[in-house]
């Protein structure tokens, strides 16, 4: 008996945890040809319940946006492989969740060149654009996926000279638009939900914060925000040493619930059946010199976060 315990116990640590499920591997999209690097190990892996590469590695798009639209997934990226050159053509990807299979897209006009917040209306109508704090743009999703190119319905009045309105995300909740802009430190940015036709309504007077239907405080380093199923929001912030999900209170901005997550981090999207849709840059042919390398579109289970 003494000489089977050796064995049993390595019998024994040989065998999946029940109640933690497998890494997923990647099942769909590109793989990378400009590096031969391993993923790495995420705080959200117990979670993640599909990875997909992201479209356009081996092009040089860096992904940034997310959105979902008629079971799609829509990523908004821009071109650059140079640390110090943050903007560049930018280009919407149709990605279908399931296989990771780029299935569309089309190229943005040439004053977008940082395409880091995305939302779409439930019909899948139109899809909103923010372009790196610097504008906000509203584009019909169908024809522009016919032509190829963006069709344009509208661009956002300017926002205020005011340190706390940016627009480096957006999510739509079916009434208002929400947006923020990335604050490394300074603890100024603000999450603001305003209604499109305040937007979008035409004039020529900069949108003021005291416009908007909320705001709220802002996490640092906030990249992304979207609502879940049950009408939480989400918001992701990260850099290329650090990331963290947040679940935030929308009449209040407090943090209700903070997890851990991957360096790179980027936009949000709510999936089906209860999963969160999330795309991180680090390991694009950019950032590939950070230590983490997860340049992945993934599915999560919020339920199953710790």
């Amino acid at each position: 008996m003494l000489r089977l315990l050796p064995v049993l116990l390595i019998l024994l640590l040989a065998m999946p945890a029940g109640s933690q499920p497998a890494v997923p591997a990647v099942s769909g999209g590109e793989a990378p040809v400009y590096t031969e690097r391993a993923l790495s190990v995420t705080p959200l892996d117990h979670a993640i319940r599909q990875r997909h590469w992201a479209p356009g590695l081996n092009r040089g798009y860096v992904p940034q946006g997310l959105t979902t639209a008629r079971g799609t997934l829509f990523v908004g990226t821009y071109l650059s492989t140079e640390p110090q050159t943050n903007r560049g053509p930018a280009k919407i990807f149709a990605v279908d969740p399931k296989n990771g299979a780029v299935i569309g897209g089309f190229d943005l006009p040439a004053s977008i060149g940082h395409a880091d917040g995305l939302a779409a209306t439930p019909d899948g109508g139109l899809l909103f654009v923010a372009d790196n704090g610097r504008a906000l743009y509203a584009f019909d999703l169908p024809r522009s996926l016919q032509a190829g190119v963006a069709i344009a319905v509208g661009e956002a009045r300017k926002l205020d000279k005011d340190p706390a309105l940016g627009s480096n995300f957006l999510s739509f909740d079916g009434k208002l638009l929400w947006f923020g802009r990335y604050s490394r430190d300074d603890g100024s940015a603000r999450l603001i939900a305003a209604d499109p036709a305040t937007l979008f309504g035409g004039g020529t007077k900069p949108f003021r914060a005291a416009e908007a239907v909320r705001s709220l405080p802002l996490p640092f380093h906030a990249q992304g925000a979207t609502f879940d199923a049950q009408g939480n929001l989400w918001i992701s912030a990260s850099n290329g040493r650090m990331g963290r999900l947040y679940r935030i209170d929308t009449q209040t901005g407090a943090v209700l619930a903070q997890h851990e997550a991957m360096a790179g981090l980027e936009d949000l999207a709510r999936g089906e059946d209860g999963l969160l849709w999330a795309v991180g840059e680090a390991g694009s042919q950019r950032w590939n010199s950070w230590a983490t390398f997860f340049p992945l579109l993934f599915s999560f289970d919020p339920a199953a976060l710790r």
